[in-house]
């Protein structure tokens, strides 16, 4: 693979070239996208320094509850104005794929307001020195038990993408050992690609293990830490290597950016910032992609491997977790029942929460005006329904912001940046969080936030018979 060590050998150490001697620009699809990749790294922070919680904006910290060579948990400790408020802990497993960690930081934007929210960071496999060993599936499901139980309070795990698999195998072992999940939602992510309408399966049948391993793996050049390791260079996610086509070599990244986005209900400048966002990329350890086209594109559908102790065990093997699956109905990778599927898993098949985003690519149901108007009250909803004690009823017309008089679906979508996305919310706010909320939306000069305030507190009030 030259291009691997042209763009990340030594030459991706050297100091930057001051303006007047650079190179012109590279033209070309292939040296364009390399160049961008080369020319970016992954985020250190998710940059969430405050949040709207109970009507205020509060501070959050961001820190490291603990660290292994090849991930870190991450917490998000919200200082809320009324702690005493019962907030269910999420633990959000981004995609292992290709992307940074940071992909789904409008995952957890939307969850800080009312949970206490962490994220597995997966580390760049590029900087695990070879002596750390090796991270395959089985110890990706390992490390989210280790988080779960560092966590130490009942956790509703939220898998995106192609972590839904590691989430399944993590809540299968955890429910075996009776420490059942609270709950478990898949967003996005294949489980029975029988249905794969875009034939990815089909074909990785047909090229076989050993054509990906020669296609898709390389080693780690010096002098970075993970020197010699071999990984699956994170550049491949640019080019859909394992999103919309097994053959690299014509795809050009801007173009399946905005596949992947469609629908997401975000303009110019949401997009501007998420493609940013897409072109920080990591590697992913060989064994760890392998397995996983193994055990989802090959011997599917995907059941996880349990190891001799549990083979005896006939029941389901999420006979006792809660769960959601959501889809995009233009998710060609991901969609047409690949993630209902894993309702076969449970005791109730027939029963679970299940909702597809009719008209939207996969990135529009973890990120973007999309996410936050349409998924996520649906997906808060679900985990406050298995939360213990339940933290409100079902979602109901009562909590629903767009039956709140004058409430446009532009300015709802609004609402939902500063962190509100729902009517009890509103009910909570305070002369002083009104104003500072109607100096956020630029509706000083007529004043909104009040109003929507006395109408969510009478809406709740009367439990929404009017």
């Amino acid at each position: 693979m030259p291009y691997y060590h042209s763009y990340f050998g030594p030459e991706a150490t050297r100091p930057p070239l001051p303006a007047h001697r650079r190179p012109p620009e590279a033209s070309g699809l292939s040296a364009n996208l390399y160049a961008r990749v080369a020319r970016r790294y992954c985020l250190p922070t998710f940059n969430l320094g405050t949040a709207f919680i109970s009507g205020v904006r509060s501070p959050i910290v961001e820190r490291v509850a603990r660290t292994t060579p090849f991930w870190k948990l991450i917490s998000f400790d919200r200082l809320a104005p009324d702690p005493d408020i019962a907030a269910p802990g999420v633990l959000v497993l981004p995609p292992y794929a290709g992307h940074c960690p940071t992909l789904v930081r409008d995952t957890v934007a939307a969850f800080l307001p009312g949970h206490a929210v962490h994220v597995a960071g997966w580390e760049d496999a590029r900087r695990v020195p070879l002596s750390s060993g090796a991270f395959g599936f089985g110890e990706a499901a390992e490390a989210v038990i280790e988080m779960v139980s560092q966590i130490g309070t009942p956790v509703h795990v939220v898998a995106v993408t192609e972590a839904g698999v590691i989430g399944i195998a993590a809540a299968t072992l955890l429910g075996k050992r009776n420490r059942p999940l609270a709950s478990l939602t898949l967003i996005g992510g294949p489980v029975d690609c029988h249905t794969d309408p875009a034939g990815l399966a089909a074909e990785a049948t047909a090229r076989g293990l050993d054509w990906f391993m020669r296609a898709a793996i390389a080693p780690v050049p010096p002098p970075f830490e993970g020197a010699y390791r071999e990984v699956f260079p994170g550049f491949f996610a640019l080019t859909g290597f394992l999103t919309r086509s097994l053959d690299r070599s014509s795809v050009d990244h801007k173009e399946l950016f905005l596949e992947l986005v469609r629908g997401d209900g975000d303009g110019a400048d949401g997009h501007r910032g998420f493609f940013e966002e897409f072109l920080a990329v990591m590697d992913v350890p060989a064994e760890l992609v392998l397995q996983w086209i193994e055990a989802v594109l090959i011997d599917r559908p995907f059941a996880p491997d349990l190891g001799r102790a549990f083979r005896s065990n006939a029941s389901p093997l999420l006979a006792t977790t809660p769960l959601m699956t959501v889809e995009a109905e233009c998710d060609a990778f991901g969609g047409g029942g690949q993630t209902h599927a894993a309702h076969r898993m449970t005791s109730a098949p027939q029963d679970g929460c299940r909702h597809t985003e009719g008209g939207a690519g996969r990135f529009a149901l973890f990120s973007g005006a999309r996410w936050r108007a349409s998924v996520f009250p649906r997906v808060a909803d679900f985990i406050a329904s298995h939360a213990s004690p339940p933290a409100r009823p079902h979602l109901g017309k009562v909590e629903d912001l767009l039956t709140l008089s004058g409430l446009t679906p532009a300015l709802a979508a609004r609402l939902n940046r500063e962190g509100v996305y729902f009517v009890h919310q509103l009910a909570r706010l305070d002369d002083a969080a009104a104003n500072d909320l109607d100096r956020r939306l630029g509706t000083v000069a007529h004043p909104l936030a009040a109003q929507l305030g006395r109408e969510a507190r009478f809406r709740l009030d009367d439990g929404g018979r009017s």
